[in-house]
């Protein structure tokens, strides 16, 4: 049996031996090359024994894992990021499809993780959007800043504050951008809706659609109330949230 190579990369070293531990256990066909303690080591490491996997902590002193693969401009091996909790990143890993384990190590997850990866690496399909996501997360305001959209049989790379509305439409998501495009996701627009949770541009104006408030051209002022955005669509807003929605529009536009 041909063995998957991989190095372990936590500042931790209680963490990074049970994960060994675990490794030889569990899932025999990987065989540890190496482990490193920081960012830096592990860049090292990296260029100098091409692993096919890295087993990846994300929080660690000085540079993150987020920043270590920010140091590759092309990631040729594939991932399995270890995580203390951290509901942004997990909600990132989930909307990208990202493998992760959470601390402390379940050795069952990693076992699928592994499996996953083996999958993945026998037939040279490594996580593409991994490189995306640690470009297009900004780490100290937990914001994404872009999102991973396919059309057409090709993947684009969307800046979030170009949506303009996101639409649930019998269980997808039609998203369109103020360029004009239209995407139809298969996420549910719940899931977006969590994704952008933080960004404050961004509000859900009835049970169908999220609107950025960024591209309100004008909105009415009666009973009901009306949003028209720069491409002239109309959007009904929820009557129940009707005055914190215009309360939320006047303060990110600076209207008095």
């Amino acid at each position: 049996m041909t063995k998957i190579r991989c190095i372990i990369v936590d500042d931790e070293e209680g963490n990074r031996s049970v994960l060994s531990r675990y490794l030889e256990k569990y899932c025999p066909e990987i065989e540890k090359l190496a482990e490193a303690a920081s960012a830096d080591e592990a860049f090292r490491l990296i260029n100098e024994t091409k692993p096919e996997l890295v087993f990846l902590d994300i929080k660690m002193p000085s540079k993150s894992g987020f920043d270590l693969l920010r140091m590759f401009s092309k990631i040729d091996f594939d991932v399995i990021f270890i995580s203390g909790f951290d509901e942004f990143a997990i909600q990132a890993f989930d909307f990208n499809a990202i493998d992760y384990i959470l601390k402390p190590i379940d050795y069952q997850k990693l076992i699928s993780s592994v499996k996953r990866a083996k999958e993945r690496i026998e037939l040279k399909s490594k996580q593409q959007n991994i490189l995306h996501l640690v470009h297009s997360i900004d780490e100290k305001q937990e914001l994404v800043k872009k999102m991973t959209l396919h059309h057409q049989g090709k993947v684009h790379f969307v800046d979030v504050q170009d949506i303009m509305q996101l639409e649930a439409i019998r269980g997808y998501c039609e998203i369109t951008t103020s360029r004009g495009m239209k995407f139809v996701s298969t996420k549910t627009l719940k899931e977006h809706e969590d994704l952008l949770l933080n960004i404050p541009f961004f509000v859900r104006v009835n049970k169908s659609v999220i609107v950025n408030i960024l591209h309100i051209s004008s909105y009415s002022k009666g009973e009901l109330c009306i949003l028209t955005l720069k491409d002239k669509t109309e959007v009904e807003v929820s009557r129940r949230k009707k005055t914190e929605i215009l309360e939320k529009i006047k303060s990110i536009s600076g209207e008095r």
